[in-house]
């Protein structure tokens, strides 16, 4: 896949990919398949488009899933072939994430372009194919309005954090987060200050996305929010390697370091309390796909014992805790519940879905964190729309079944 040229660039050739170390990263006979509709990503030399590898921040990583027996509490027509694709996908190779230094780059949205005064390249990391549905990539005129001020000063080392989902809090916590452990990498380089350069997508999740970072590194991080509409230029800029790729691939290594770090963080800043150990994650109806019997569901699980929380009232800190401490959770797919990678390993963790939603994502981080996983789906009651994006009915006596066996 290439980009579309505009009028201005028609009869110019497509713009090329590069990878920022693709043997090293991806290992000889085991690239992305994606790469492969990439012309030029696994071949091109990056150093010779200014891309120079500074050290490996993770290792690669393989794991097999297994879907528990009773991971679906109520089967039907769907689950049976949800179950069929998910065994279809079960082992994962998850690639080592490098920390790689870029000279002359662009960075317009999330994506990251190559010899952007030369010849430019698109960084392959950066614009996958699953990436692709929610981001573009810019002409080779657009790429020469880049703004060279803002991070010229060479007495400061920028590190970009970032991806095509960081405006979702899930995505954020599993795809960009455990990145910044190369913060330490550069503080071993030389004394110039790392500046954490993340996107602004407005209140409330670049306050949570902060406080994060602050909790992994440290409160006197400095960062800066970019626009996502404005593409920058960088003599020199420093870039991690995905650790993740959506749907069902999520570096084991990675996500354990980035929810050891954080649990560190938090508890020592807190203290020791006592936690609820049956949590319910309330998703109010603002967010979209809403339980149609939302207030019967809460009932119940207030009369079995749970406490009713939204993360959405939260800070970065109170979930993490509260998850910290639960046994079991129960709450609909949605970014919250991607708070459960500080879940303890054998917590159970019940879903609500859509019926028809094929989502694993919640099922494979469940896997690399060692938690017990069970979905209930329920009725749409749109099925005009996409099942992700309907409203659903969950019959009450199969919860309640569900709570009943733990």
């Amino acid at each position: 896949m290439t980009a579309e040229p505009s009028p201005a660039d028609r009869g110019a050739a497509p713009m090329p990919f590069v990878c920022c170390a693709a043997q090293r990263t991806y290992g000889v006979g085991a690239l992305d398949p994606g790469i492969h509709d990439a012309p030029g990503a696994a071949t091109t030399d990056p150093e010779a488009l200014g891309i120079h590898w500074v050290e490996q921040v993770y290792e690669t990583a393989r794991y097999h899933w297994r879907f528990p027996v009773d991971g679906i509490a109520e089967r039907s027509t769907f689950t049976v072939e949800l179950e069929r694709f998910y065994a279809s996908i079960a082992t994962r190779n998850c690639p080592a994430a490098a920390l790689v230094r870029l000279e002359g780059a662009v960075l317009a949205g999330s994506v990251l372009y190559a010899n952007a005064a030369g010849d430019p390249a698109v960084v392959y990391e950066t614009y996958r194919p699953n990436d692709r549905a929610a981001v573009g990539i810019l002409t080779r005129a657009e790429i020469g309005t880049a703004d060279r001020g803002r991070f010229s000063d060479p007495a400061w080392r920028n590190l970009f954090i970032g991806s095509a989902g960081s405006s979702n809090y899930g995505h954020w916590l599993v795809d960009d987060l455990p990145r910044l452990r190369a913060v330490t990498a550069l503080m071993r380089i030389d004394r110039r200050p790392v500046r954490v350069l993340i996107h602004g997508y407005g209140e409330p999740i670049d306050r949570v996305r902060m406080q994060s970072i602050r909790e992994f590194l440290g409160a006197a991080v400095h960062i800066d929010l970019l626009d996502p509409a404005i593409p920058y230029h960088f003599d020199e800029l420093y870039y991690v390697t995905p650790v993740s790729q959506h749907p069902v691939q999520k570096s084991p290594v990675a996500i354990d370091v980035a929810a050891r770090e954080i649990l560190s963080s938090v508890m020592a800043d807190t203290g020791p309390s006592v936690q609820p150990t049956l949590v319910f994650v309330d998703r109010p109806a603002r967010q979209g796909r809403t339980l149609s019997n939302h207030d019967e569901i809460r009932d119940l699980v207030q009369r079995s014992g749970f406490v009713v929380v939204d993360p959405a009232e939260m800070s970065f800190a109170e979930q993490v805790r509260v998850f910290a401490g639960a046994q079991v959770v129960i709450g609909q797919m949605g970014a919250a519940m991607t708070n459960t990678l500080f879940c303890r390993p054998s917590t159970t963790l019940i879903y609500l879905a859509p019926s028809g939603w094929i989502e694993p994502f919640y099922w494979d981080l469940s896997v690399v964190r060692g938690q017990y996983y069970r979905v209930i789906y329920g009725e749409v009651t749109d099925p005009a729309v996409p099942p992700h994006r309907s409203n659903f009915t969950i019959r009450p006596d199969i919860l309640q079944r569900a709570i009943q066996a733990l």
